[in-house]
């Protein structure tokens, strides 16, 4: 009984961080806010999803693929979100009215970056 309860809140929790970022990246205004939805929920989302996996998975083998997705899953996401995010910054690519940047790649200057808006 315990047993599943935990594969169930784990698998509706995973699905609803998913749905989260399948609505944020519909509903948010720009490239930033949209990577900010994504980087985060997907990425517990999808280790939600995992971890149920994992108690459901009969063998060993199994368990093992599953840890390595995990890893793996855990190590790229935020990795491809900050390249992705420092090259759209680079490019400057439009943001939303009201959005508040830092400059830290680009400034020169010792005082830590400046406002872009």
């Amino acid at each position: 009984m315990v047993f599943e309860i935990i594969v169930s809140f784990c698998l509706l929790g995973g699905f609803f961080f998913l749905l989260v970022v399948a609505i944020g990246l519909l509903r948010l205004p720009d490239v930033f806010t949209r990577m900010h939805a994504l980087g985060k929920c997907d990425t517990l989302g999808t280790g939600m999803v995992l971890f149920a996996l994992f108690f459901l998975s009969p063998g060993l083998t199994e368990k093992m693929k599953i840890i390595l997705i995990v890893f793996m899953t855990a190590v790229i996401n935020p990795v491809m979100t900050h390249l992705i995010a420092k090259v759209v910054f680079k490019r400057q690519v439009g943001i939303a009215a009201g959005t508040w940047l830092v400059d830290n790649y680009g400034s020169s200057d010792k005082s830590g970056g400046k406002d872009i808006c």
